[in-house]
């Protein structure tokens, strides 16, 4: 009925475009990384929103031609019809805690490429290798590292690198310290749950805990384990499968999570480590992680719908006849 461009975002601008529709009117855009504010502002004004899933909705409507008038009154007919792929809103009040650790987890990978370079310049240039240690500061082994290099401008190089990865250790201490003491005054009976599982220490604890938010949100494990990308989606015909898709389509940070604590729950606890010896003779190491991963987070919501911690010999009793 109305379409019109709203110029630098004026939330008060489009208030007024819709005021004749204002007594039954949907908000409704696609989940790109411009969505939060207005979710926010459409909250604050009563106005019910919904946030389209953008993957699913690319492949619900389709044509030759693309632009915002069309996209729009797409996106429009189909709300109407009931027929948008909804996407989760995640809470406005904690989403800044959610940010906070993404960009901890994004200074963490940052860090790890600046620590790689320098073993790759060791080989690069033919120099021998230079073991880290098992000391918490880095210093020794920068000093040492430096020591093996004699032109002025490989050293130069290695400091630039050392001195980004002392402030990212710094940066990283201090986000870490501000999560726990949130999680600790706001989600500490969830955390704890988190923490008895073997190989979930505080770091994936805590990437598990504000990725999913409301564990009530998945009705049923399988859309837990679909969202966490530890399953894919089958193309099927006549009851045929053609083939598998949807590996890309989930939370990544939540697969990260629990590969991680399935390749570090084998180390911490014997009984889990002889069911992955097990499942690994079978189906090699690299399946029997995402198996693993895949049963870790079975048993990660149904401990955090029934707030119960974790039970190694009974986690291990119910899966070991099925490997």
């Amino acid at each position: 009925m109305v379409h019109s461009n709203i110029e630098g975002n004026d939330f008060q601008v489009f208030l007024k475009r819709i005021k004749p529709y204002r007594h039954s009117i949907t908000v409704c855009c696609e989940c790109a990384f411009n969505w939060y504010w207005l979710a926010d502002a459409c909250t604050d004004e009563g106005i019910p929103f919904v946030l389209a899933h953008a993957l699913y909705l690319r492949l619900i409507h389709g044509g030759k031609n693309k632009n915002d008038r069309i996209d729009s009154e797409k996106i429009a007919q189909l709300l109407r019809s009931n027929m948008i792929p909804t996407s989760y809103v995640y809470p406005a009040e904690k989403r800044p805690v959610r940010d906070l650790l993404r960009r901890r987890m994004s200074y963490v990978w940052k860090r790890a490429e600046l620590l790689g370079h320098i073993q790759r310049g060791l080989i690069t240039h033919n120099l021998p290798e230079v073991k880290r240690g098992q000391s918490k500061t880095r210093d020794p082994w920068f000093k040492e590292v430096l020591g093996v290099y004699k032109n002025p401008y490989h050293r130069m190089v290695l400091q630039s690198d050392f001195d980004l990865i002392k402030e990212y250790d710094r940066q990283i201490y201090k986000l870490e310290v501000e999560l726990l003491k949130y999680t600790n005054n706001e989600n500490m009976a969830d955390f704890k749950v988190l923490l008895s599982v073997p190989g979930i220490g505080e770091v994936l604890g805590l990437t598990i805990l504000y990725e999913i938010d409301d564990i009530s949100r998945f009705p049923t494990v399988q859309d837990f384990c679909s969202y966490c990308r530890l399953v894919k989606g089958s193309v099927a015909s006549a009851g045929k499968i053609k083939g598998l898709k949807g590996g890309k389509m989930g939370n990544p940070y939540l697969k990260w999570a629990f590969h991680e604590a399935a390749i570090l729950a084998k180390r911490d606890q014997k009984y889990l480590h002889a069911f992955a010896d097990k499942l690994t003779k079978k189906h090699g190491k690299h399946v029997a992680n995402a198996i693993m991963a895949h049963k870790i987070a079975v048993a990660v919501y149904f401990m955090l719908k029934n707030r119960s911690v974790f039970d190694p010999k009974q986690f291990v009793e119910k899966h070991m006849k099925a490997a």
